[in-house]
């Protein structure tokens, strides 16, 4: 690395330590045209803000938008990677954070079942430092520790506090600590472990699981090996499970699934197009809907990740939070379509011009056509990108990344119509990406 570099990384370590966005964002745009590797803009941005997170300021928001920013890279063209990078870096630049960094914890070393178990305890106890002091220690510096992982999101799935933020946090936590290799991954990760035992708690719904399943004496490792995708029956049996009336029925209509054999994780797809369903008929740019649906999506990526029988646990999780009230039907008459690339050319400019239920029709309608899936994620994601994310709460890129991953995974229309919607409702501010876009584009 050359020394121009190197200043440049530790001009954008200081930035951020400092909460100067703007600094941050010219920081991460010199080194990126310095050829700087973008995983190590990345990583000096997440150090730098987890060194110095604030447990006392909510949630560790800075590290989920890294993460999504890097998530958004494989749909986006090679020239626009750094476009969520950048507005990501100038979000956690953003937050508030610590005068100084936090000393090192303590970590405690042995058997990593034992370590496992005692970290659960530890989180249940309300115990901080106990249960940093073990999670650390489970963790190996540039490996995976699919153990360690089990028990971030166990501990996650039991506590629904801020309707279920904290799994949230803990599974783009791990998914940036990943795309980073693992290195530093004790400082990436400890602010999900203060947020995990420190956040608001809610465990409501997990002891409504834990009834429901004792009650039928449930084989949770039975359920676990269903492997049968969705058809046009169980699809039609996600609505059900999705408009039950109360907590307990919406249970049962999911073990119901499980016990013909459906697996967990297809389960978990329907419920993501359930709850894009309910972001599109929901009035404007709705938070709390959308949250629902990044929620069903880190259910799901704790489905694929754990073999554990627990995991099954992050499945009942997402369909008590996904159940609502049936929606409303949306939708506009489908536009005239033209060809491929001019239909995206209207899409832009239906963003451009906030007409969110424009946008939802387009989308629905490009698909409806055949045109290229992979051309509509690099438009929808590059004007996520673009709206400052320090105003919005770093939620377009957030949501642009889980109905990335999501439609990838499902190919259900709904999605990308939900992340149109989102783009197109939400508050419009690109000062920001004005000012930099002749440097993106250089």
């Amino acid at each position: 690395m050359s020394d121009r570099a190197a200043s440049l990384l530790a001009e954008l370590e200081s930035a951020v330590r400092g909460s100067h966005p703007d600094r941050a964002a010219n920081a991460a745009l010199e080194a990126f045209h310095e050829a700087v590797p973008l995983p190590e803009i990345v990583r000096t941005a997440g150090r730098a803000f987890a060194s110095q997170y604030d447990g006392n300021a909510g949630a560790p928001r800075g590290l989920v938008a890294l993460s999504s920013a890097v998530n958004l890279a494989p749909v986006m063209q090679p020239r626009f990677h750094p476009l969520p990078i950048v507005q990501a870096v100038s979000f956690v630049a953003s937050e508030k954070k610590t005068e100084r960094p936090a000393k090192s914890a303590a970590v405690v070393s042995g058997e990593v079942t034992h370590l496992g178990r005692s970290f659960l305890f530890a989180v249940r106890a309300g115990d901080r430092a106990e249960a940093e002091s073990i999670f650390l220690g489970m963790l190996t510096e540039g490996r995976e520790r699919k153990m360690a992982g089990d028990m971030l999101f166990r501990a996650a799935i039991e506590d629904m506090g801020e309707g279920g933020r904290k799994l949230l946090i803990a599974v783009k936590s791990w998914q940036l600590a990943r795309s980073l290799g693992f290195k530093e991954a004790r400082i990436l990760l400890r602010p999900a472990i203060q947020y995990l035992v420190s956040g608001p708690r809610d465990r409501a719904s997990y002891d409504a699981i834990l009834a429901a399943l004792g009650k039928q004496w449930v084989d949770l490792e039975a359920l676990a090996s269903g492997g049968r995708p969705l058809d046009d029956s169980a699809r039609a049996k996600m609505h059900g499970i999705a408009t039950a009336p109360d907590p307990s029925t919406g249970i049962a209509a999911t073990l119901s699934l499980l016990r013909e054999g459906y697996a967990a994780v297809s389960i978990a797809e329907g419920l993501a197009v359930e709850a894009a369903k309910r972001v599109l008929a929901a009035p404007g740019y709705d938070l709390d809907t959308a949250r629902g649906l990044m929620f069903a999506h880190a259910a799901r990526f704790v489905l694929t990740f754990s073999r554990t029988n627990e995991r099954l646990y992050a499945l009942f999780q997402a369909a008590l939070r996904v159940r609502s009230p049936e929606p409303a039907r949306t939708g506009s008459a489908m536009p005239t379509v033209s060809g491929e690339g001019e239909e995206l050319c209207h899409l832009a400019g239906e963003f451009d011009a906030r007409k969110s239920v424009e946008a939802v029709a387009r989308t629905r309608a490009y698909l409806a056509h055949g045109y290229s899936p992979a051309r509509l994620l690099d438009v929808l994601a590059n004007y996520a990108s673009r709206d400052s994310a320090v105003a919005n709460g770093a939620i377009n890129l957030i949501f642009a990344d889980v109905c990335a991953a999501e439609f990838l995974a499902s190919k259900a229309p709904e999605i990308p119509m939900a992340l149109a919607k989102m783009i197109a409702a939400s508050p419009k501010d690109q000062a920001a990406y004005e000012a930099w876009a002749v440097r993106l584009a250089r």
